[in-house]
């Protein structure tokens, strides 16, 4: 069943010689540098909000790098379902799409798109609002560098019917798969006991949900709303609420039946990180996704829709390059993110791991090379995409300040870099303000008991204590907060109580150790470098 939604009026204000343009353009593709996707439906039906109409697509996409037109179709070639997607952004123009790819009698056919993991559900994003066609893929890169999942995707260029249609991003939709969030199968017989605990994935948005769904604007995503039995649904929605319910009480910081006790607190860390460093306007309240594997406490993310985000809107001050975004309750925000900071070790490790992640995949350098990689693979593209759709310099909606200016898309990519360079500047300074706190270990880290580990915050050497006198230790292995194995203690002996030197290479941040007993029983912990 389709859910229905009562949209947000949204109110484009186009200039009407733009409107006429926007209407009238015409763009021959013959070649491009990036893969080409042509799609045609069945008795050239148009494409609408539900059902899917039956169509065909075919992917150019040669090893040689340059997609003709008229070449075969060596990615895919085959059938498909295909359907409008979005909210609010079904409004625009450029119209974005949901596709399935389907066998010869109409049923869901996993296959491998560009490279990316085999799947049936497939999402092209239109950025019809993002002029730099870069915001979503820095995102999902931010996202994936704190060490989540997060969608992949390949730019290609679009033809639906004959019409280009620009440049889209193929990207993977969020769903329950081993290749994609790889969380337990639910079936319609796991109803009681640890089998109802998991997997789901539910959403956070500011439109209304539909029927089966959560209140409060929560909308299940897996099961599928068609699927889930009420058993389930009950069970998610009382977690969710028992989450909720705890951060509103004065007890919410307590370290055994505080939030920590409900949630995987680095994911939180990680989604508060990819939000805030996009400060993203839509986001926690709208595309605000969560998770829960079987047996697991619930989890934050995957992250989802970020044209909007990084200086692209004025909504919540989007301009600025300083503020947080969670403090700015829109009446869909869920109040848990602004009582989440306000516990000291919360800020505490997020703190530590935007500085670890400040040394190495989101330095500055790191994050305008990859705007730049994006911007260099779009080179040709672009002035295809902006002859179809000629909004650069041109109000659209919530346009930040100096958009009149920004005419070009060589300007629109360097306005991001250097919004990009001076957010990251303000939650270097902010963050840096954050108060040192003791971190107690936590069961977030695989082990089969926890350690004791002292001095916490260290310096030079760490302690470890497993707290049982006659365990012989033999393996330590110390990794960072990203899971990269950064010291390894190899065979060491010990009784229990053990005191290593730390590398002299490890940095300030928040580390997790495993260490290994000879009877092969694993023993984990946290602890903080400060240096």
């Amino acid at each position: 069943m389709k859910k229905i939604y009562t949209l947000v009026f949204v109110v484009f204000t186009f200039l009407s010689n733009t409107q006429n343009a926007l209407s009238q353009a015409v763009v021959n593709l013959t070649n491009s540098n990036l893969p080409i996707i042509v799609i045609n439906t069945l008795n050239n039906a148009t494409i609408v909000d539900d059902p899917k109409v039956d169509a065909h697509m075919g992917i150019i996409n040669n090893l040689s790098g340059i997609n003709n037109i008229t070449d075969p179709y060596d990615d895919f070639n085959g059938s498909i379902g295909i359907e409008l997607r979005g909210n609010s952004t079904q409004n625009y123009p450029k119209k974005p799409y949901i596709l399935e790819t389907r066998d010869g009698s109409g049923n869901n056919l996993d296959v491998s798109l560009l490279g990316m993991p085999a799947d049936n559900d497939w999402i092209l994003l239109a950025s019809f609002l993002d002029r730099t066609l870069i915001r979503d893929a820095l995102a999902h890169y931010i996202s994936e560098s704190t060490g989540e999942w997060s969608s992949h995707s390949r730019y290609c260029e679009l033809l639906v019917n004959g019409n280009y249609m620009g440049v889209y991003l193929l990207i993977e939709k969020i769903k329950r798969t081993n290749s994609r969030l790889n969380i337990s199968k639910l079936t319609l017989q796991d109803n009681s006991g640890e089998n109802v605990t998991g997997g789901y994935i539910y959403e956070v948005t500011g439109f209304s949900s539909g029927p089966g769904d959560f209140d409060l604007h929560r909308v299940i995503h897996y099961p599928k709303e068609d699927e889930v039995t009420t058993e389930q649904l009950n069970y998610i929605k009382k977690y969710d609420t028992d989450f909720r319910n705890v951060m509103l009480s004065t007890t919410y910081s307590d370290a055994a039946n505080g939030y920590e006790k409900y949630i995987n607190v680095n994911s939180f860390v990680d989604e508060l990180i990819t939000q805030e460093a996009m400060r993203n306007s839509d986001a926690y309240g709208w595309s605000a996704y969560f998770h829960k594997d079987r047996s697991n406490k619930l989890e934050a993310g995957p992250v989802w829709d970020f044209d909007q985000s990084s200086g692209n809107s004025t909504y919540k001050d989007g301009a600025s390059t300083s503020g947080w975004i969670f403090p700015e309750n829109d009446g869909y925000i869920p109040v848990f993110w602004s009582k989440l900071w306000s516990d000291p070790r919360f800020k505490y490790r997020v703190k530590l791991k935007w500085e670890e992640l400040r040394t190495s995949k989101l330095s500055t350098a790191n994050i305008n090379s990859f705007i730049d990689s994006c911007a260099v693979l779009l080179g040709q593209a672009e002035v295809r995409n902006f002859s179809q759709w000629p909004i650069l310099g041109v109000f659209l909606w919530r346009e930040t300040d100096g958009y009149q200016y920004r005419n070009t898309y060589g300007k629109e990519v360097a306005y991001l870099k250097t919004y990009m360079t001076n957010r990251m500047v303000w939650m270097d300074n902010e963050l840096n303000k954050v108060a040192v706190v003791p971190l107690s270990t936590d069961d977030t880290f695989d082990g089969n008991s926890l350690v004791k580990l002292y001095p916490n915050p260290a310096i030079d050497y760490l302690v470890i204590d497993t707290g049982e006198e006659n365990t012989d230790l033999v393996n330590i292995q110390i990794y960072s907060n990203t899971g990269v194995l950064v010291q390894n203690a190899g065979l060491t002996t010990g009784n229990g109580l053990l005191r290593i030197n730390l590398n002299s290479g490890l940095v300030s941040g928040l580390y997790h150790i495993k260490v290994a007993s000879k009877d092969n029983k694993w023993y984990s912990g946290n602890f903080v470098i400060i240096r």
